[in-house]
């Protein structure tokens, strides 16, 4: 209720101390629910405190690089692959969705025909192909920005390296929320999730370059709070006494270009949210490849680009279990 207690929401005066608008406001906040509700309302803000939790979006979709440094998250570019992709033995590499043949060029086709590559037999192989067709075809805006397509090509990326496999099993768009004060400040539905023994990989899809924009450091600042919020998530289903460092690692798909991230959030950063908005603890997150931007990740389009995603989704994979 302290939110409701500070601000003026339009309410009728005899209803700003009804015992059923409290009930409700209490029911709201204590289901989760009313993250829900005021993410489709603008916040008031508080100016006389900058570092209000009040200052916060509602939801990891409206975050903008400004609102990270509140959270003391910031991002590195990694100096070389190990510092964010786990080292793992990689074993039965499903190198048919590599083929040197096919590349951006030949898939930026408009009359792309998988059935025309006599080295693609399997009706899966051949599937990717096509779905990826679609997604760099699409990524040149003569078809409008469908974004299904890249939701569906990811999909299929996880299950060819055998992320949805036990003891791995892939969630789809679960809600999550980072609590500050023990109170559900944002809220957050990652593409997916996947959790085993204490790690996490989530994954972050921008879908299309057209909807991409820099004031989020492409996307970066909504990776920050959908780190927090999974690992905020999995931090409070054990008790407190048993909290320890978490590793979270990110996917980022920007239509065909594919970036990897690495997060290592301290016990004690839990502990400080408890309190309010983090004054001691910080958190770096590591980016590989190291630069930022549109199309600075790796190539799904190009077969390089291709086997070396493959082969960090399945080092990723080998560290889960």
């Amino acid at each position: 209720m302290e939110m409701f207690q500070q601000f003026d929401y339009g309410l009728p005066a005899c209803w700003k101390n009804s015992d059923l608008v409290v009930y409700l406001v209490d029911f709201l906040r204590k289901t989760g629910m009313l993250i829900d509700i005021l993410d489709s309302v603008p916040l008031p803000k508080d100016p006389t405190n900058p570092s209000s939790i009040y200052n916060l979006p509602p939801s990891a979709a409206k975050f903008k690089i400004r609102d990270i440094d509140l959270l003391r998250v910031g991002f590195a570019p990694a100096s070389n692959e190990d510092i964010v992709i786990p080292p793992a033995e990689v074993t039965n590499f499903p190198k048919h969705y590599v083929l040197p043949n096919i590349n951006g060029e030949i898939l930026a086709r408009a009359k792309f025909d998988v059935h025309k590559f006599g080295c693609i037999s399997d009706p899966k192989v051949q599937t990717f192909f096509d779905k990826l067709h679609d997604v760099v075809f699409n990524g040149l805006g003569v078809v409008g920005t469908d974004e299904t397509f890249t939701d569906t090509l990811v999909d299929d990326l996880l299950r060819i390296v055998e992320l949805n496999d036990w003891p791995l099993k892939i969630r789809n768009h679960p809600p999550c929320r980072l609590y500050i004060e023990d109170e559900p400040c944002v809220s957050s539905i990652p593409e997916f999730v996947i959790k085993n023994k204490g790690s996490i990989f989530v994954g972050v899809e921008d879908k299309h370059l057209k909807n991409v924009r820099p004031s989020t450091d492409y996307g970066e600042s909504q990776i920050a709070v959908e780190v927090l919020a999974c690992g905020n998530e999995d931090i409070r289903s054990v008790d407190r006494q048993d909290w320890k460092d978490q590793t979270i690692y990110v996917v980022r798909v920007i239509s065909r270009y594919v970036t990897f991230y690495k997060a290592v959030i301290p016990a004690s950063y839990w502990e400080e949210l408890l309190f309010g908005l983090p004054k001691q603890q910080s958190i770096v997150i590591k980016r590989w490849p190291g630069a930022n931007g549109l199309r600075t990740g790796f190539d799904l389009a190009e077969p390089d680009g291709r086997q070396k995603v493959l082969t960090a989704l399945i080092k990723i994979r080998q560290y889960l279990i």
